[in-house]
């Protein structure tokens, strides 16, 4: 089965020539280029983000404001507190293929297959998130950041999904995609 990063589409460009003779005649040619997937925008990636932390502080500062009956509790909720963002990301997006964040703009994280991602790949989306300045990666159009590239992962709209799947089929049934 192929994946996404396999496939390539059927591209024509027509121009008009004038030939020798003096007439004008449509000339089109056809080439081959990789499928080019429309990911999401660096602008609703910030949205996420600011979506997503607000949760996480709000989370952090419920699960801190329990009372510590002793330093044994007080020592459980810390470390519940310092796991709650690599859980948090990587639970949501491995259930739910989304993070609240995505939830409101109805984007989704999918594999090379347009399938969501298996729990272990989320689970390296987001330690690769922790990596210095791997925010920065996000800024580019379009935004595929070093946690997307480095899992092959996309995070598309869901309608980009349905076209994806349906480009997988049709390549994997050996039909030609033009675009």
């Amino acid at each position: 089965m192929k994946s996404l990063e396999e496939i390539t589409v059927e591209k024509s460009i027509t121009h008009i020539q004038t030939g020798t003779d003096g007439i004008n005649r449509k000339i089109t040619n056809t080439y081959k280029q990789k499928l080019k997937i429309r990911t999401i925008n660096p602008g609703l990636r910030f949205v996420h983000l600011i979506v997503d932390y607000f949760i996480l502080i709000t989370l952090t500062y419920l699960i801190a404001s329990i009372p510590a009956i002793n330093n044994t509790v007080l020592a459980i909720l810390n470390l519940v507190t310092f796991l709650s963002y690599p859980l948090f990301y990587a639970v949501m997006e491995f259930k739910f293929q989304q993070t609240p964040g995505k939830m409101l703009t109805n984007h989704l994280v999918i594999n090379k297959f347009a399938e969501g991602p298996d729990f272990q790949t989320c689970l390296l989306r987001t330690l690769i998130r922790l990596v210095p300045f791997e925010g920065f990666s996000c800024l580019n159009t379009p935004s595929r950041g070093w946690h997307d590239r480095w899992t092959n992962t996309y995070v598309v709209h869901k309608d980009e999904i349905v076209k994806l799947k349906s480009i997988l089929e049709k390549e994997n049934a050996g039909e030609v995609i033009n675009d």
